[in-house]
């Protein structure tokens, strides 16, 4: 059973930091990525934060248009990804036996934050003889840059659970050529113009035992994993049902109370729920009231006063300091910023064919 609710969950934030810093190293201009994105940088600095999944996705976006033609960076890009972790599902792929262990555990469900598929390949008698990714819902911009980060993601993963070069058979790629950059653990044929990015291998080699793979912590980190999936599963999109009271009553549902009985459930059932996507009320609430905040700053001429009290605040001067905790400025700087930086109104996003990337 897939997780389809990426743009409305919240993820770490390790993503985002990782690549506005090879985009401030490359003298690339991250301060107006991030903007676009619509992500305050603090968040970004905060270990163990998250952000949502919607700005993410905007974020690499906007990545990808700045490097375009950087696939070195775009493998470094990977290497932070490859060394970063991802709780349970990490320890799950870590500690796998076999290969074939290490398959089943990457494909068990859908890995939301690449916004990519992963499914074994398997020989005429069933054993697993390679692995796919595939990205149906990813944007087609954002496939290239994709392909690059799970081929350099996946490659050295492999090879470290092997213990030396990973005797791939076989890699497919849907792009029209591979950097040599992306090339460090691989000793085999890439063939280009794919329909997916495919790294195939001898059957037989699924079912070795890997040198630091361990059976019984495997199982246990799988069952972990299974808990915390089926977790997300059971609490729906709890952030964003949240945001929606809050937003459609700032001055009332400013409280864990008095959203929890504008939704009908137990204010400790609500933190609950929050909790297990990771979130929690406060941050919720404050998002959404900043984002609010900016809308009526940017798109109306509401006075600071007015929208104090629209958003519930006893007085302006509360408001005042609660918007510079948001966004680093007062919301009479905020205002006449952005309508000093108005971004392109004509500006839309247009699809693209298909093509041999």
């Amino acid at each position: 059973m897939k997780l389809s609710s990426y743009q409305n969950l919240r993820v770490p934030n390790f993503s985002v930091h990782n690549l506005r810093q090879i985009l401030e190293e490359a003298d690339l201009d991250w301060r107006t990525a991030l903007a676009n994105a619509e992500i305050d940088p603090n968040a970004l600095n905060r270990p163990g934060s998250t952000i949502p999944a919607r700005k993410e996705l905007a974020f690499q976006l906007q990545f990808v248009a700045l490097t375009k033609d950087r696939v070195d960076l775009w493998v470094r890009a990977s290497r932070a990804y490859a060394t970063s972790t991802y709780g349970a599902r990490g320890m799950a792929l870590a500690t796998a036996p076999t290969v074939a262990a290490w398959a089943e555990v990457a494909s068990a469900t859908d890995n939301a934050p690449g916004l990519l598929e992963i499914t074994p390949l398997r020989a005429p008698d069933g054993r697993v003889t390679g692995i796919e990714f595939t990205y149906p819902d990813a944007p087609e911009e954002l496939i290239p840059f994709s392909v690059y980060r799970d081929l350099c993601t996946a490659t050295p993963s492999l090879a470290w659970l092997y213990g030396g070069t990973f005797p791939f058979t076989r890699i497919e790629v849907p792009l029209a050529e591979v950097s040599p950059e992306a090339l460090t653990y691989v000793s085999c044929t890439i063939d280009c113009c794919a329909e997916a990015l495919r790294l195939w291998w001898d059957p037989a080699i699924s079912t070795e035992e890997l040198p630091f793979g361990n059976a019984f912590q495997h199982e246990a980190w799988v069952k972990a994993d299974a808990q915390i999936i089926d977790s997300f599963r059971a609490t729906g999109d709890w952030p964003h049902t949240v945001a929606k009271a809050i937003r459609a009553a700032p001055n009332l549902n400013r409280t864990l109370a008095n959203v929890a009985a504008t939704l009908r459930v137990s204010p400790r059932t609500l933190q609950r729920k929050l909790e297990l996507t990771g979130d929690d009320f406060a941050r919720v609430r404050d998002e959404t009231l900043s984002d609010l905040a900016c809308d009526l700053l940017s798109h109306t001429d509401h006075s600071v006063a007015e929208i104090s009290r629209k958003l519930g605040y006893a007085d302006p001067a509360s408001f005042t300091m609660a918007f510079k905790r948001w966004r680093g400025m007062p919301p009479t700087a905020f205002r006449e910023a952005s309508r000093y930086g108005d971004k392109d109104p004509g500006h839309q996003h247009t699809e693209r064919p298909r093509s041999c990337w």
